[in-house]
């Protein structure tokens, strides 16, 4: 009630006050879309503007409002010991308690779940993926409101002065952002998407960590056993951002340089922080173990200030980090806090040569030879002590800040977050071309693929070097070989993983493993190939198959390989039954090869945060995973774009989603799925190949690529390039259709209009053929007995609940003429209306989101307001097209705005 009085906040044109009028009519239950869509045409551009502006921070509003109700609602569940579910879209009410409660129901007993536990991890690998339509600027706002709803809760226990000191800061949020200006003006670079990341972690990972660890041991001590030992490492966090140069020309080797120093000058602050907060707490004296008092007499030496018995040691200066209030020292009877400020000490030096590197100056040799370098030096001392505190009766010092710190150098490490590098396989070829034409050995392309292996398996091994100095090449050619160097010169501990996008080929992965040889590397990092089309989803298991054949590489991964799976180029590819069920497949048949072969393989899924790009809530997406697809309790994956902002907006609502990600690789570990009848399996293999075929035939093989020119024509993709919401180029290639379009843009403009083609074309005409050959019963039973089959149709039943005909049909009216694109358009409609009978017919249910009760609300109460948006947006678009000369600011703004709006109202953008 709170945030809906934002009418009375500000002054709008009466335009803008008409279609809130007519969005409140609507939610009394009156027909209003044609009324908003009659005000609309008739505004000029700046009252769009505006109207878009004001529907667009509603939105956001409501879905601050609607973050923080799942919030409040866990935590009512937990407090009144509700029996919890896993199997619910609104994953709200998942915790470690009721997971383990369920677990144990099933026979699991508390020592499995303990040791399941420990040996998992989770890596959330963050990507600059150009899917958060917000500014971070507005983004930090909305932090602070969550802070303050959080606080509202309590408002029983606040005096009336404290209460009108809240509701004021409430509306001084509201206020600016009301007049934020929510329009990029320029793209931002991917250092400043990196920094962007930065402050993700800093402000809400860094501070839930500790609390996602202690809420784990207390549990765990709930059922019996022990919490998790000193040197867990059940969580990590790596990124793209600053790495990621697939298609991105403005990711260069100086940019991926400057990103690692910066996360290691960073996190550097951050632990140098702790340290000093530490310094207060742990002012004990007496006695410590004799490993600590070893410690202490260790670092000793680097204080060379003459010392008298009974004054202070330990004295600080200003290269060392003057400390305000131990300036003079410590007390020599303080060995913790001798210790510590010999971590001080290397922290503050670490942190300057890293600043020193940051801004190319001359690095301090004596600050660069007491550097920490590995996190274990940075984590021992810390670990000492705590040994030492529980040896000596103070357990309850021992747990408090120190272990919240021990926790997060375990996952934070040296560098916040490893690094991934990724480029595309074809980069990599033209390099090797390069390469073999200067030797005269001929185009490596071209020759076949056993010369390619043979090739470079050879030269892998072979000392002598290949690259001649004097090699001529093109400026692309010159950046890959430099990314190479420039890893070479880099902390091992900083980097993550190479990804090969678009990996069709054994020699893909060789290729990498020769080029990093070339550019000096010592410890390789490791190669992870990335399947993403269907073609290369089925080819995969063969793939790998040959390349774990080779003895060298077999030897040198050490039994333990990565492969990472693309959920969103294979949806654009063949469509979301193919792409579901290959992804499945090919784990299967890749954990098969892994077997053959010894080797542990680690998935790393590359999901989206929309249900068309292989996002959901982690219970559900984990019943489309085969049974053994997390070994060891591994999970990677990405957490693209909006999703950092909604998983991670802030500590409380970061801890719940860290929770929801390790409780769901936990069941699936301990009770995973069970196997799927050969009669279903069959059945999905045709309802893939049906669907695949139709998806494929009506995107890529239209006559006259009539599909082509609708989707340029119907949807705003042309304008979404105008946002400036990353700094990747929608196109891998400045040239192409619909292929060499990015998935991202691709699903970003069809949720624009409402028509979610990606997530269901093909998937209708499929059941449709199966129900007429009276499969129904069987398909009914699939969806009664198969986790798998019934997770897929509940999320797309999701996505369909936010599909619109009437907003479809609206834009068509307002951008398509040609009668050719008009009949495709209705035709696309009728598949959407005969998708959706269909689901509805599996499922035995009599509408969308029956089993989803509260998402329904949610999207019902947003609904007035997000309609309203769209006949914005399409009005706009109109102009846009008859536009003759230079187009107005205004008109630019507002489609801008408009995007966001619908991006914010449905809750994901691509």
């Amino acid at each position: 009630r709170t945030n809906g009085d934002k009418k009375e906040q500000v002054l709008l044109p009466r335009a803008a006050l008409k279609v809130l009028d007519a969005a409140e009519e609507y939610r009394k239950g009156v027909e209003y879309f044609n009324r908003v869509v009659e005000v609309v045409e008739k505004m000029d551009n700046y009252e769009m503007m505006v109207s878009g502006r004001v529907l667009q921070e509603i939105l956001v509003q409501a879905g601050l409002a609607e973050a923080h109700h799942r919030l409040r609602t866990f935590k009512a569940s937990v407090s009144q010991e509700v029996q919890e579910t896993s199997n619910t879209e609104d994953s709200s009410v998942v915790s470690f308690k009721g997971t383990f409660q369920k677990l144990l129901q099933k026979g699991v007993s508390p020592e499995d779940i303990r040791a399941a536990i420990v040996s998992q991890k989770v890596e959330l690998v963050l990507t600059a993926h150009p899917t958060e339509a917000q500014r971070r600027s507005a983004l930090k706002k909305h932090e602070q409101m969550l802070e303050h709803m959080k606080v509202h809760d309590a408002k029983d226990q606040l005096t009336p002065g404290q209460l009108e000191e809240l509701n004021d800061n409430i509306k001084a949020i509201q206020w600016s952002c009301w007049r934020t200006n929510t329009v990029r003006r320029t793209r931002p670079t991917p250092e400043g998407e990196a920094r962007n990341g930065m402050l993700v972690i800093e402000e809400t990972i860094w501070k839930a960590v500790p609390e996602h660890y202690r809420r784990l041991d207390r549990c765990l001590k709930r059922v019996g056993v022990e919490g998790l030992p000193l040197d867990a490492s059940i969580l990590k966090v790596s990124s793209w951002m600053g790495g990621d140069r697939d298609g991105n020309p403005n990711v260069t080797w100086q940019t991926t340089k400057q990103v690692v120093t910066l996360l290691r000058w960073r996190i550097m602050e951050l632990y140098y922080r702790e340290v000093d907060e530490l310094l207060y707490e742990l002012s004990m004296s007496g006695g410590i173990s004799q490993e600590m008092m070893d410690e202490v007499a260790a670092v000793s030496s680097m204080w060379t200030a003459p010392h008298r018995p009974g004054s202070k040691v330990c004295r600080p200066d200003e290269r060392s980090g003057v400390h305000w209030n131990f300036h003079t020292g410590v007390a020599e009877d303080e060995p913790y806090r001798r210790l510590l400020m010999a971590v001080r000490r290397r922290c503050y030096r670490t942190k300057v040569s890293m600043e020193a590197q940051y801004l190319g100056k001359p690095n301090d040799p004596d600050f660069e030879k007491e550097a920490f370098n590995r996190t274990e030096e940075l984590a021992r001392p810390f670990e000492i002590m705590y040994a030492s505190l529980v040896e000596n009766g103070d357990e309850i010092m021992a747990n408090g800040r120190l272990l919240d710190l021990i926790r997060r150098v375990r996952t934070f490490g040296l560098c916040m977050a490893c690094l991934d590098v990724r480029q595309e396989s074809d980069r990599h070829a033209e390099v090797m071309d390069t390469l073999t034409s200067f030797l005269d050995l001929g185009k490596f392309s071209n020759w076949t693929e056993k010369e390619r292996c043979d090739f470079l398996i050879k030269e892998i091994q072979s000392k002598r070097p290949l690259l001649p100095a004097e090699m001529e090449m093109s400026e692309m050619v010159r950046e890959i070989l430099s990314t190479y160097q420039i890893i070479a010169t880099l902390p091992s501990e900083s980097l993550g993983a190479y990804v090969i996008s678009m990996t069709r080929t054994t020699s893909d992965i060789l290729t990498v493993c020769l080029l990093q040889k070339l550019g000096g590397v010592k410890k390789f990092m490791r190669v992870a190939p990335l399947f993403e089309t269907r073609e290369d989803l089925i080819n995969a298991p063969k793939v790998m198959d040959a390349v774990l054949s080779v003895p060298w590489y077999r030897n040198h991964i050490q039994g333990k390989q990565e492969v990472m799976l693309g959920y969103s180029d294979s949806v654009k590819d063949a469509g979301k039954f193919a792409s579901t069920w290959e992804l499945h497949r090919a784990m299967e048949n890749l954990l098969e090869v892994g077997k053959k072969h010894c080797v542990d393989i680690t998935f790393f899924h590359g999901r989206g945060g929309s249900i068309g790009r292989g996002g959901g809530p982690p219970h559900h997406i984990m019943l489309a995973q085969p049974a053994g697809s997390l070994q060891n309790g591994h999970l990677r994956l990405t957490v693209q774009g909006e999703m950092i902002g909604r998983n991670f907006p802030s500590p409380e609502v970061a801890e719940r989603s860290l929770e929801q990600y390790s409780t769901a690789v936990l069941e699936h570990t301990l009770a995973p799925p069970p196997l799927p009848k050969a009669e279903f399996r069959a059945a999905m293999q045709e309802l893939a190949d049906i669907s695949a075929k139709h998806y494929q035939d009506t995107v890529f093989k239209s006559e006259g690529d009539i599909f082509v020119r609708f989707f340029h024509t119907f949807t705003p993709t042309s304008e979404l390039g105008q946002m400036n919401i990353g700094s990747r180029p929608a196109k891998r290639r400045n040239y192409g259709g619909i292929d060499t379009l990015r998935a991202i843009p691709w699903i970003f403009a069809w949720t624009q209009t409402r028509l979610l083609l990606p997530v269901w074309l093909g998937n209708g005409v499929a059941l449709q053929k199966f129900i007429d050959h009276g499969k129904l019963p069987l398909l009914q039973q699939m969806y009664k007995e198969w986790p798998f089959f019934s997770s897929m149709l509940d999320l797309i039943d999701v996505e369909l609940g936010k599909a619109s005909p009437v907003i479809t049909e609206h834009y068509e009216s307002k951008t398509v003429s040609d009668d050719d694109l008009k009949k495709l358009g209705a035709t696309l409609r009728d598949g959407l209306q005969q998708t959706i009978t269909n689901i509805l017919k599996v499922k035995r249910s009599s509408e969308l989101l029956s089993s989803e009760p509260n998402l329904k609300t949610a999207i019902d109460m947003r609904r007035p307001f997000l309609d309203a948006t769209h006949a914005i947006q399409a009005e706009v678009l109109s102009r846009l097209r008859h536009s003759q000369g230079e187009v107005p600011n205004e008109l630019r703004d507002a489609m801008i705005i408009s995007i966001q709006g619908i991006a914010a109202g449905m809750q994901n953008t691509g």
